[in-house]
């Protein structure tokens, strides 16, 4: 598979996109989006419709660039469906951080000088970087991320038409009415598909690009699951796997669930909210934590050239690397996981969320003020604990690794599994890890060249880690 690096306005290898939308080829769905100058709209390049002349298409690397740009989104194909572009790939640091958050919904509610803040950047350099990376500005790409995601609300959901425009983030109905019309040229009500659900449940599909490790995914959260807050039927138990949360968004308790679609491509996951609630961030958060957005032919293509690794890449192609709810979560779990076993990790935390009684993971400014008694771990990671937990709230994710690596207790490992499970960093590998020098020793290697050898994996060591992990 070739590979193009998706930067600038579009993308330079308009010969790799011509040769991907007339094969229709998967993987690389949405890597690009192709518009047709004859009819004004545009695509994903798998879309089944007609496939128009070369000199009649033009190619973006976002959607927001097409829309930009005057066209309007696919009915077919349905572009807000298209799975997100990997964030390491493309584009500098900032603009890919700024990306991920507006996706979860940082420009809906927020300013565009809020944002460059919690960036470290001035309001107009961001608005610069936008433009010379993307030829569009930060607005512009919340504002067609807000029209994609109440599309797939409209066409997927039950919801009221006021109900979606407040979960995709608009001000007001008159305001989403207004977009819906000028971006699809016909009122919200025209593009329901009308749907039988359950009262109060929320039905989205997510779709990944093929292959996907849905066993090895579901497996790891079922290994990890905490009583009381998640519960995991995997596939062996349960035909496809299933995961269940309680969790918190905006003060308002939900639980959601994740299982496969009923054909390939995609996840379902399921929202039961007693009030509504802004849905792109939640959103967001499941896709990082099924890590929806990898490339795996990318993955592949990296782990691959391994000869110890190619053999489980076939064996367990798709390789993911998921992440828990949040870097508070994740930070709490690696500190109580420090030389324990999962299980006993788990015990803990669970021990941990029943003393707290939260309808989500134990807030971190909570579990500092538990007494001693409360903390089933010796003295020393007790007061790491705590020590974490009061710097965890007002903590900004880009500052966390930096700042636990101050903190008594915390030391590389722990750090390792914050960024891999805690902030989805793809590269994380804790090279010391007694699993993984295991899984490494298993395959006929000497475990002292572990280190060394993931060197050659990056930007890709958290799949490595996985996988390794995954052949236990």
């Amino acid at each position: 598979m070739t590979h193009f690096d998706l930067q600038g306005p579009t993308p330079p290898d308009p010969e790799t996109c011509r040769r991907a939308r007339l094969s229709r080829d998967p993987r690389f769905d949405g890597e690009f989006f192709l518009a047709v100058r004859t009819t004004g709209i545009y695509c994903r390049p798998i879309c089944p419709a007609r496939l128009p002349a070369e000199e009649n298409v033009q190619y973006f690397r976002e959607a927001s660039q097409a829309a930009s740009a005057g066209f309007r989104p696919c009915l077919r194909c349905r572009p807000e469906a298209a799975p997100g572009s990997p964030a390491w790939q493309g584009s500098t640091t900032t603009v890919n951080r700024a990306l991920a958050l507006i996706n979860a919904g940082a420009l809906n509610s927020g300013s565009l000088e809020d944002l460059a803040t919690r960036l470290g950047v001035g309001e107009r350099y961001l608005r610069k970087l936008f433009q010379r990376e993307l030829g569009v500005s930060p607005l512009a790409v919340a504002q067609n991320r807000r029209l994609l995601f109440a599309k797939q609300l409209l066409v997927e959901t039950d919801l009221p038409i006021t109900g979606i425009a407040f979960a995709a983030g608009f001000g007001s109905v008159r305001r989403f009415n207004s977009a819906v019309r000028a971006s699809f040229g016909m009122a919200p009500s025209a593009l329901r598909r009308r749907q039988n659900l359950p009262t109060g449940s929320i039905r989205l599909q997510l779709q990944y690009r093929e292959p996907y490790d849905w066993d090895g995914v579901i497996d790891f959260f079922a290994r990890h699951a905490i009583d009381g807050i998640e519960q995991v039927e995997t596939a062996a138990t349960a035909g496809r796997g299933r995961y269940q949360r309680r969790a918190t968004v905006d003060n308002i308790p939900v639980q959601f669930s994740v299982t496969p679609a009923s054909s390939p491509g995609a996840l379902v996951l399921e929202i039961h909210s007693p009030e509504p609630i802004e849905l792109m961030p939640l959103v967001s958060r499941v896709r990082r934590m099924f890590d929806l957005d990898a490339n795996p032919a990318a993955v592949s293509e990296v782990l691959g050239r391994e000869p110890a690794l190619n053999p489980l890449l076939q064996h367990y192609p798709g390789v993911r690397s998921p992440v828990v709810w949040s870097p508070a979560e994740a930070t709490v779990r690696a500190i109580v996981g420090q030389q324990v076993s999962i299980g006993a990790a788990r015990t803990v935390c669970a021990r941990l969320a029943e003393v707290c009684e939260s309808d989500d993971f134990p807030d971190p400014a909570r579990l500092a003020a538990l007494p001693d008694s409360a903390f089933a771990m010796p003295s020393r990671r007790r007061e790491s604990l705590r020590a974490a937990c009061r710097l965890l709230p007002a903590c900004p994710p880009e500052q966390l690794l930096e700042r636990l690596g101050e903190q008594p207790g915390i030391g590389p490992w722990t750090l390792a599994m914050v960024g891999m499970r805690g902030l989805g960093d793809p590269d994380c590998f804790p090279n010391k890890d007694l699993g993984l020098l295991r899984a490494w020793e298993a395959l006929g290697e000497d475990s002292k060249t572990l280190a060394g050898a993931a060197q050659r994996w990056r930007p890709f060591g958290a799949y490595a880690a996985n996988l390794l992990w995954r052949s236990l």
